[in-house]
């Protein structure tokens, strides 16, 4: 059985998500400031007419922000009925995983803090850090995100 995945890098690390998670690819996107946003929140992006919040996976994983350039791409994610967009260094393409070349996570790098990493593939001779659209954003910036509701 295999499965397809979109993979992009990040600092020259290949990562990759479930193409059935990824709505669509964008690029060169204006990013708009957003009031009381999480740290790993640039900002907002308008795509047809909805503001989009942008989510930046090289904060989350510790690595410095690099100036948006022609490679740069935004993933929308519907991430627990939101969309997002997730910000990467360049996309990769779509990737047809067989289930022999996908591995669980070593138990040294499983912990709370890397629940969105779901597996690793052997692809050539490189690895692709698989991961879940579901555990990227922590519970608290998924509140922060959400529209308020007025009352």
């Amino acid at each position: 059985m295999s499965t397809k995945q979109a993979v992009f890098q990040l600092n020259g690390e290949e990562y990759g998500l479930l193409i059935t998670d990824v709505s669509t690819v964008e690029k060169d996107m204006d990013i708009r400031k957003m009031a009381n946003s999480p740290s790993n929140v640039k900002g907002k992006i308008n795509l047809r007419d909805r503001d989009i919040p942008v989510y930046s996976l090289r904060r989350k994983f510790g690595i410095e922000d690099i100036k948006q350039d022609k490679n740069t791409r935004y993933l929308i994610i519907d991430v627990k009925g939101m969309d997002i967009a997730f910000e990467v260094d360049h996309m990769k393409g779509i990737l047809d995983l067989e289930s022999s070349d996908i591995f669980d996570v070593p138990p040294v790098i499983k912990c709370n803090d890397t629940s969105y990493i779901k597996s690793i593939a052997n692809v050539g001779d490189g690895l692709i850090l698989l991961l879940d659209s579901n555990y990227l954003l922590e519970e608290e910036e998924i509140k922060a995100l959400q529209p308020k509701s007025k009352e």
